[in-house]
């Protein structure tokens, strides 16, 4: 016990001795980490504002004119039955050319030469969200094209293809990202411990020669380096917080990163710290 309490304060006075550096390397990498924050908070409501229009993707099943209600029943059954289904709802042409008024709304005079309904009776399907890929639909859809009775089959593949292909960039650049912030977070974290190793040699020597082993001497080292890691991910954490206020209230559909990715975020903070401290004492203690 009396060797963790000498760990935990050593590595709280380690920043107290070199209170600008401390500072510095906090700020620094805080800020580091307040970048990767904000790319999260876009990444964030790129994703919701990508599933708001996954959402309202459907298949549209246009149907022949001529068709008999033997087929009608059938193509019914098989589409309420199907497991990629949520809901299916029949619009005859007059249901559907209602609709079409209604969202022409003042421009609705644009119909008015028309002498005859030119559209068909179709079936609107809605898709659980799994079955929302390019792959599935195109799956379903060639299903359907095959069955008699049915004319034509739509649901804006193109929209669907570049939507998931957004989706694909948008966790890349994450990824990417994430990667370079870490590795800058741990050479800033690692070069100022190695200074304060470097300003501490004469009592780490002194250490050494009352017989301190290189646990007892690294150990407060990569306290100091969680705890500055630390910092910085609150930091980075408080800005990003504000920054999503700020943004609400102009933008109110702003959505702000959820409670257990900024936890996350938080320790990603404290665990590049120590990484960093670890670093810099590997082989570094050895040679003295």
């Amino acid at each position: 016990m009396s060797t963790f309490l000498f760990t935990i304060r050593e590595g709280i006075l380690n920043l107290r001795r070199a209170p600008l550096m401390s500072l510095t390397s906090v700020a620094v990498m805080g800020l580091t980490l307040f970048v990767l924050g904000i790319f999260l908070l876009i990444t964030v409501n790129l994703r919701a504002a990508i599933s708001a229009v996954q959402s309202q993707v459907e298949v549209v099943v246009f149907l022949e004119e001529d068709l008999m209600d033997g087929e009608l029943q059938a193509l019914d059954g098989f589409l309420r039955e199907h497991p990629g289904v949520q809901d299916v709802r029949f619009l005859t042409s007059d249901e559907a050319l209602a609709n079409f008024r209604e969202e022409l709304d003042k421009r609705e005079y644009l119909l008015e030469a028309l002498e005859t309904n030119p559209l068909p009776d179709t079936f609107e399907v809605a898709l659980f969200d799994d079955w929302k890929s390019t792959e599935r639909i195109d799956e379903l859809a060639g299903l359907v094209s095959g069955m008699s009775g049915v004319e034509e089959v739509k649901y804006g593949r193109e929209w669907v293809g570049r939507l998931n292909q957004v989706i694909f960039l948008v966790v890349i650049c994450d990824l990417v990202l994430g990667i370079i912030v870490a590795l800058s977070s741990l050479v800033v974290v690692s070069n100022t411990v190695k200074l304060t190793l470097i300003a501490r040699r004469e009592m780490i020597d002194l250490m050494k020669m009352v017989g301190a082993t290189i646990g007892v001497i690294r150990r407060p080292f990569v306290i100091e380096g969680i705890l500055k890691g630390g910092m910085a991910s609150l930091l980075a954490g408080a800005l990003l917080v504000a920054l999503t206020f700020f943004l609400q209230g102009r933008v109110p559909e702003v959505v702000p990163v959820s409670t257990p990715i900024l936890a996350a975020f938080l320790l990603f903070g404290a665990v590049l710290g120590g990484l960093g401290s670890v670093m810099s004492l590997q082989g570094f203690l050895r040679r003295w």
